[in-house]
C-alpha cells in the first residue's frame, strides 16, 4: 500500500485552495490517500478477471469487484479500452449510480455511510465492445478495505445476447444496439443470481452459438472461447502499445468452481439450422462436445441446459444432446429446462430481444426451476436493489499514485511499465504459459503499428497529475511515502 499526503504552502486563499483540491481529485488539507491494488487480498473479484500490468481487467457482462470498506469515502481509479463502457455501482446492496464511462481513464468516488460499507462495481456492457480495468482503490486517512466473503451458493451462466442484456433499455424500433442501451443487471441471469444471493460469473457474447454464430459463421462459437478469460474481444489491455487481448489468456477454473452451470445457447444456432434441418445432427454433436468441455472444467457442478426466451425451436435437439451425452458418459448431473418465449404483449427491446419485463419473467421461471433442482431457498429481490433506469455517473480525475516526491530526489519505481511478457496476474501467471508468449509477441501486430491500441496514460512520473500543480495561483506539493 502506498500513501500520498497533500500539504499546502502558506499564503493560499480559501478560493484558490478549493480549486487546487479539485485538481488532485478532491483531497482535503492533510488528507492521506491510501492506494490499494484490486487483488484478491483487497477485493472479491466477480466473474472472469485478468490481473495484468498492475491493472485488474474485466470484459464480461456483470463482471467486476466487491469489497468492504470504512471511512467517509472511497475512490476507484479506472481505465477503459474500446467503446464507452456502461458501469454501475452499488452501496450496501442498493443501487448507487450508473452510466457511461467514456474516458480512457478517470475515477469514481463513493460517499460512504457510517460504519462498515460494501461497495460493488459492475461492468454492464459486454466483452466485445470494451475491456475495463480497476487500477487502484483509494481509501482516505484511516479508511480500511477488505474483500467480501463468498456467498453460500455459486452459479455460472453461459449465454448469448440475451444473457448480455442486449438493447434491454430501448424499445423495438426506437434505437439500434449500443452499449448505451445494454445492461446486464436487467437480465434473467443477474436477477436469478440475486434471488439466491449467489456468487455468479457470466460468460456470454452477442451472436454466439454452440455450433455456429448468428447467420452461420464459425468465428464466435462458445466452445472456442469457453476456456479463455473472455470471448472474442478487440480491445488491448496492454500499456506499452502491444496488442494484447483478454481472450489470449487461459482462464484458471480452480479460481471459481460453481455449484451450478446454466447454459442458455441455441438461439443463434437456429438462425442457420432453421433452413438446414437436414444437418441438425451437427448441432447436437457440437452440444455434446461442449457439455464434455464444461464437465472437464467443472467436475462437480450440476449443469442445467435451457432455451426459449427468443424461441425454443432447438430445445428438442438440446434434449437429444443431453440424453446422448448422459448415455455416453454416465454423467447424470445434467438437466434441461425450457423457458417460456417472450409474450408480445410485454413488448420487445432492440432487435426483438427481451426487455426488462421479459427478462424478469425468465428469471422467475429459472429461479423456481433451480430451487427445485438444487434444493436452494430463494427470495425475489426488489428491482430498485438491482438496477435503475437513470444514468447518474460522474467521472472524476484519475488519481496518480506514481507521482515522484517533489521534495526529494528519490525516485519511485514505476510498476506499470511492464512489457507484454512481464505478466503478474492471479488469473494468468500460472495459466498462460503458452498465451503469455503470444502476448509478448503481439506488439508486431499491424493493429498495434497502426496505433489502434490504448496507451497507458498513467505510465511515468505524472500523466495529468504533476508533482507540483499550479491552478488559479495556488500550489500543492504532493509527497509520496512508502
Amino acid at each position: 500500500m502506498k500513501k500520498i499526503t497533500g500539504k499546502l504552502f502558506s499564503g493560499l486563499c480559501a478560493a484558490a485552495l478549493a480549486a487546487s483540491m479539485m485538481s488532485i481529485g478532491g483531497s482535503a488539507e492533510g488528507e492521506t490517500l491510501n492506494f490499494h491494488e484490486a487483488t484478491e487480498e483487497n477485493v472479491k473479484q466477480i466473474g472472469r478477471t485478468l490481473y495484468y500490468q498492475d491493472n485488474l481487467w474485466f470484459a464480461n457482462s456483470a463482471s467486476g469487484i466487491e469489497f468492504n470498506c470504512t471511512g467517509e469515502k472511497v475512490t476507484l481509479n479506472l481505465k477503459n479500452s474500446g467503446d464507452a463502457t456502461r458501469i454501475s455501482v452499488y452501496l450496501n446492496g442498493k443501487y448507487y449510480t450508473k452510466g457511461m464511462f467514456d474516458k480512457k481513464e478517470g475515477s469514481l468516488t463513493v460517499e460512504l455511510e457510517e460504519g462498515e460499507n460494501t461497495v460493488r462495481l459492475l461492468k454492464l456492457s459486454e466483452a466485445p465492445q470494451s475491456s475495463f480495468a480497476v487500477t487502484s482503490i483509494v481509501t482516505y486517512d484511516d479508511g480500511t478495505i477488505s474483500p467480501t466473503e463468498a456467498n453460500e451458493h455459486s452459479i455460472e451462466f453461459i449465454g448469448d445476447s440475451i444473457t448480455c442484456g442486449y438493447g434491454v433499455d430501448n424499445a423495438l424500433g426506437t434505437a439500434s444496439f449500443s452499449t448505451v442501451n445494454e445492461d446486464a443487471s436487467k437480465t434473467y441471469a443477474f436477477w436469478t443470481a440475486q434471488n439466491f444471493s449467489a456468487d455468479y460469473s457470466m460468460f456470454s457474447g452477442s451472436g454466439y452459438g454452440v455450433y455456429c454464430q448468428y447467420g452461420g459463421g464459425k468465428t464466435n462459437v462458445m466452445p472456442s472461447f469457453y476456456e479463455q478469460c473472455a470471448p472474442n474481444t478487440w480491445n488491448s489491455v496492454d500499456s506499452t502499445g502491444a496488442y494484447v487481448l483478454m481472450q489470449e489468456f487461459d482462464w484458471v477454473f480452480s479460481r471459481y468452481q460453481p455449484e451450478l452451470v446454466v447454459v442458455n445457447l441455441g438461439t443463434n444456432d437456429n438462425s442457420y439450422f432453421r433452413n438446414h434441418m437436414d444437418d441438425i445432427g451437427l448441432f447436437e454433436d457440437a452440444y455434446v462436445d461442449f457439455l464434455k468441455m464444461i464437465r472437464e472444467n467443472n467436475p462437480n457442478a450440476q449443469i442445467l441446459c435451457t432455451l426459449g426466451l427468443m424461441g425454443a425451436e432447438l430445445y428438442p435437439n438440446i434434449e437429444n444432446a443431453v440424453n446422448d451425452y448422459t448415455a455416453e458418459t454416465g454423467d447424470d448431473k445434467v438437466a434441461c429446462f425450457e423457458l417460456t418465449p417472450i409474450d408480445p404483449a410485454d413488448g420487445y427491446a432492440v432487435d426483438y430481444h427481451p426487455n426488462a419485463v421479459s427478462q424478469k419473467k425468465g428469471a422467475q421461471e429459472l429461479t423456481e426451476a433451480i430451487s427445485e433442482l438444487m434444493g436452494w431457498d430463494y427470495e425475489e429481490v426488489s428491482d430498485d436493489n438491482v438496477s435503475a433506469d437513470n444514468d447518474t455517473l460522474e467521472i472524476g480525475e484519475f488519481l496518480d499514485d506514481k507521482t515522484e516526491d517533489s521534495s526529494s530526489s528519490e525516485s519511485v519505481p514505476d510498476s506499470s511499465s511492464q512489457t507484454g511478457s512481464e505478466i503478474s496476474s492471479e488469473s494468468a501467471a500460472d495459466s498462460s504459459s503458452s498465451k503469455a508468449d503470444s502476448s509478448s509477441k503481439a506488439n508486431s501486430s499491424s493493429k498495434a503499428a497502426s496505433g489502434t491500441t490504448t496507451a497507458n496514460p498513467s505510465t511515468g512520473a505524472a500523466a495529468g497529475f504533476a508533482a507540483v500543480a499550479v491552478l488559479g495561483g495556488a500550489m500543492i506539493a504532493i509527497k509520496k511515502r512508502k
